[in-house]
């Protein structure tokens, strides 16, 4: 029952102009405490359902008093946006199975040397709307709906505010909120107190963003030039005879067809090579934050590297934190389904080396610095606006044998504003030119696509994709017909922010 059958409400001006110390008067007039208990019931239920922003939908003055009884900000300041940043280290101390390859068949032996995990956060605030932006150095976050909803137990943060992505780093473990081991008990841990860190520290903040570009990374659909004869396969971080659960003391030539899509280096093809940077400072100008999306597969370390690494986005973050000090970096990964490293370990000739992966780290690092160094942050009033869909999708024809009546595949999808600045989500692997089509449909200046977020429906290929074969294609859940019946549906779901 709304709350409005229970109380009479003072008027909207008494509000506004008297604040939270006359709605504190007004509740402690109340004669029934069981009536404002069942109203502070249904302001928490409220808040926890994901509207767009409080003050534009509360149904009357009554619901404003309902969120001052559960000790909600009132603020006539509401729109002054504050920030914090935390991050949580979670390297592994024990050996532990490392994701991204199915080549490797033994767990890790060891971390690189100098090298760490960790988590980040970055918690927006308007005073009424919360939102929180949390990446893992790790690769293929399991059961996140779990860690999201232990999150907003542990913050008050609504789930659908919670934005829990990862850096896809292959030289990482993947996290469940199972608990199996040690490490995934520590992982779980350190992800809710990163982030309760980051809100507690909340504070005024100026915030500016921009661009640049960076060419560390090159799209990896290769075609093949011409018909061989060797030992090697398909792709050597998969399947190998020479290393790893496939090796054989009797290797087959394997014949490569000319024309055949594979996984490799593709230096023509396309990417997206926008390095986007978003600077916080506090609002007496200290360094707080960075945040740096680049869509690039963390894949410099292949199949065969047995060591923890956070591969070149760990690199890129820790230079970034050294060359600004006080500043905490977060790397957002984008649509990165297409694109790899120009440097890969096991394909193309090259071979695993730290010393590469730290090299691009910090190639692309000093891009983010330069472009961090233009920017002059300032106080932003601004409302925050989070928004939620379940975008369906047509499934793979091959799948609908399996169950005919399971057509659609569902890409939970968020989308935030501040001011300017805007991101979209998306649960799995894009490919670089629809992010970049995302991010020209979205109505604000800045706009970013922050992917392997909320989920994981495997990859989004472009239609012209399935024409030309290859890997991504191959394993993909979606129908050629997903790109546009995406970019639709995307678009309709964007118009909420116009």
């Amino acid at each position: 029952m709304s709350p409005t059958s229970y109380l009479t409400a003072p008027p909207r001006t008494f509000i506004l102009s008297q604040g939270r110390r006359a709605v504190n008067r007004w509740r402690q007039k109340s004669e029934n405490k069981a009536r404002i208990a069942d109203c502070m019931a249904w302001a928490r239920g409220y808040m926890l359902s994901g509207m767009r922003t409080m003050t534009r939908r509360l149904a009357g003055i009554p619901a404003l008093a309902c969120l001052a009884a559960l000790g909600a900000p009132l603020s006539l300041d509401a729109g002054a946006v504050r920030a914090g940043y935390a991050k949580t280290e979670i390297t592994p101390r024990e050996p532990i199975e490392m994701a991204g390859y199915d080549l490797r068949g033994a767990p890790s032996d060891g971390v690189h040397p100098g090298e760490k995990l960790y988590v980040r956060a970055v918690v927006f605030s308007d005073g009424v709307q919360t939102v929180a932006f949390v990446s893992a150095d790790v690769i293929g976050i399991r059961d996140t709906d779990e860690f999201r909803k232990r999150i907003s137990a542990a913050t008050g943060i609504p789930f659908g505010n919670i934005l829990l992505g990862d850096a896809h780093n292959h030289a990482s473990p993947s996290p469940s909120a199972k608990g199996e081991n040690e490490w995934e008990r520590r992982f779980a841990t350190g992800l809710v107190a990163t982030v309760k860190t980051a809100q507690a520290g909340l504070q005024p903040v100026r915030i500016a963003a921009g661009a640049g570009h960076s060419r560390i990374a090159m799209n990896r659909r290769q075609v093949k030039p011409q018909d061989a004869d060797s030992f090697l396969t398909f792709d050597e971080n998969a399947r190998s005879q020479s290393f790893g659960k496939f090796k054989t003391d009797q290797p087959a030539k394997v014949y490569e067809f000319g024309g055949v899509m594979r996984i490799g280096a593709n230096p023509a093809g396309p990417i997206d090579d926008a390095v986007q940077v978003v600077r916080i400072d506090a609002a007496g100008g200290k360094p707080l934050a960075v945040m740096i999306h680049y869509a690039c597969h963390g894949t410099s370390l292949g199949g065969r590297n047995s060591k923890i690494s956070g591969e070149w986005m760990g690199r890129m973050q820790e230079y970034l934190e050294q060359q600004i000090p006080g500043a905490g970096a977060i790397y957002l990964q984008g649509a990165a389904g297409d694109i790899n490293p120009r440097v890969v370990g096991g394909l193309d000739g090259y071979q695993d080396n730290i010393n590469v992966t730290r090299a691009l780290g910090e190639e692309i690092g000093r891009e983010a610095v330069r472009v961090y160094r233009t920017l002059a942050p300032e106080p932003l009033e601004a409302t925050i606006q989070v928004e939620s869909e379940d975008i369906r999708l047509p499934r793979a024809y091959r799948e609908l044998f399996d169950d005919f009546k399971d057509t659609a595949v569902i890409a939970p999808t968020s989308a935030v504003r501040v001011g300017d600045l805007m991101w979209v989500t998306f649960p799995g692997e894009m490919f670089h030119a629809i992010g970049k089509r995302v991010k020209a449909a979205c109505p604000a200046p800045h706009a970013h696509l922050f992917g392997y977020v909320n989920g994981y429906i495997g990859y989004f290929t472009e239609r012209e994709a399935y024409a030309e074969g290859g890997y991504e294609p191959a394993t993909s859940h979606l129908d050629p017909a997903a790109e546009e019946i995406y970019m639709r549906q995307v678009g309709e779901f964007l118009k909420r922010f116009h």
